[in-house]
Formats: C-alpha cells, structure tokens, sequence
C-alpha cells in the first residue's frame, strides 16, 4: 500500500536516511536521524532498516529531519510507532517537504517543528491493486482502515475533530508552515529561512502547490541538461577513442 508513491518520485542518487548520536555539553545523548527521500520499500529502500536503528539507539532525545514525498505507508507507520515506542524524547522538523506518509512520522515528535518555508501534505491511502470484484472491495475496505489509523493520528496532535481530518485527506490538503502550526499539527515555527525546495517529481499528486510545481520544473530541467551533458561527453570521448584507435591501425 501507498500515499500516492511511484518509484519517479524519488530523488536520485541520494542516501535515504542518515543516522547519528552526539553528546552534549550537559552530558545528554542525542540521536539524529535525517529522512531524505521517498519511504519505499517496494523499490529497495527497506524502512525496516531505520526501524531497527532506532530501537537499537541508546540515547536521551531523539531529534528527527524529514525532507520527503513520502511512500509506503505501512513502512512509514513502522517509522512512526518505532519513534512513539522509544524512551527518548522526540523532536521532529520538517526541514522542507513532510508530504502523505512523511507528514504521519512528523506526528511521532513530542515536539514538531517546521521551517518558515516547509510545507506538509496530508491525503487518504492510495493503492495499485489487480484481481475481481472481490479482490478489489477487499483492497478498498483495507485502504478504509488504513485511513482511519491515519485520521486517528492526525486527530490525537491536532486535537480536531477526525470528522474534519477526513475531509482535508479527501481533499489533498497542502499546508504551509504556518498554516500547519495554526492547525495543531506542528508546535513551533522555526523562522530560519531555508528556500522551499523539492527534489522529487510531485506531479503525481493532484494539488501540488504551483510553488513546488516551478521549483520541480527547474530540478528536472536542471537534471536534463546535466544529463544531456553527460551524453555528449560520453560521445566524445568514443569519437576520440574511435580516431585513436584508426590512427593505431593506419
């Protein structure tokens, strides 16, 4: 199952989760995590990695980065309950994209923060499914409970009412940092500036904010002329091994 997750939205050639531990000058152990890609273990980004690091860490506070379209959301929901389970305090920041399954392990902190120019999205599960009539009222009914454990969480950081949780996931709903705060579904607004970006292609979901639409445009266009770039090097590297190699048989 997934929050609208296709392998194209993932961001190239990137680590998808960093992890590490300092100490502070107060002597207390914190845990970083650094979630910077799609949650998708369909296509080999196994989250039950992260979830076995995060038990594993002997820490005091656990503080948790996100930048992420999202992806599978079982693996997501296997993120967010390893995080509630531990005795660390945890902190959650959404550095720039906490969108569909992301958004959920951002509810997992005991505190959430936002970036002034971060932006969440929250939507009902979504599934690629094939078989009879059956089968796919079967798919359906799953997809209704798994919308319920989302509005559930949703409902216990907002504190609103889940009727209108379930109408802003019908809706795809998009939020800005501020919005998000106004909501209750993150506590502070952290007003260092970082440039809303996106490295992933959100052209899948339906009310992708214009913003994230341009900036997208500009990542991939970007990612063509370098591409296109590394082509015509290529070419030219095997027209001059081509002419060294007449020069060595003439």
């Amino acid at each position: 199952m997934f929050n609208r997750q296709y392998p194209q939205l993932r961001a190239q050639n990137r680590e998808w989760f960093k992890i590490s531990a300092k100490e502070t000058k107060e002597g207390e152990l914190v845990g970083e995590i650094e979630l910077l890609d799609a949650i998708d273990e369909v296509w080999g980004l196994n989250p039950s990695e992260l979830i076995a690091k995060i038990r594993a860490m002997k820490v005091d506070r656990i503080h948790v980065a996100i930048n992420s379209p999202g992806g599978s959301v079982f693996g997501g929901l296997g993120i967010y309950s390893a995080l509630k389970a531990h005795p660390a305090k945890v902190t959650t920041e959404n550095m720039s994209l906490a969108a569909s399954i992301s958004s959920i392990i951002l509810m997992a902190g005991d505190e959430v923060f936002q970036r002034e120019n971060s932006m969440m999205m929250i939507h009902k599960a979504w599934s690629l499914t094939a078989g009879n009539s059956k089968e796919l009222r079967d798919t359906a009914e799953i997809l209704d409970k798994i919308d319920t454990q989302l509005i559930s969480i949703y409902a216990n950081k907002t504190k609103m009412d889940p009727s209108i949780i379930e109408g802003y996931l019908e809706a795809e709903s998009w939020y800005t940092a501020a919005q998000a705060q106004e909501l209750g579904f993150a506590h502070t607004l952290e007003y260092e500036t970082l440039q809303a970006k996106s490295a992933f292609d959100l052209s899948i979901y339906k009310n992708t904010p214009d913003i994230l639409k341009k900036v997208m445009n500009e990542n991939l266009l970007e990612k063509a002329r370098a591409e296109e770039d590394l082509k015509r090097n290529s070419m030219q590297k095997e027209f001059l091994r081509r002419r060294i190699e007449l020069a060595e048989y003439l």
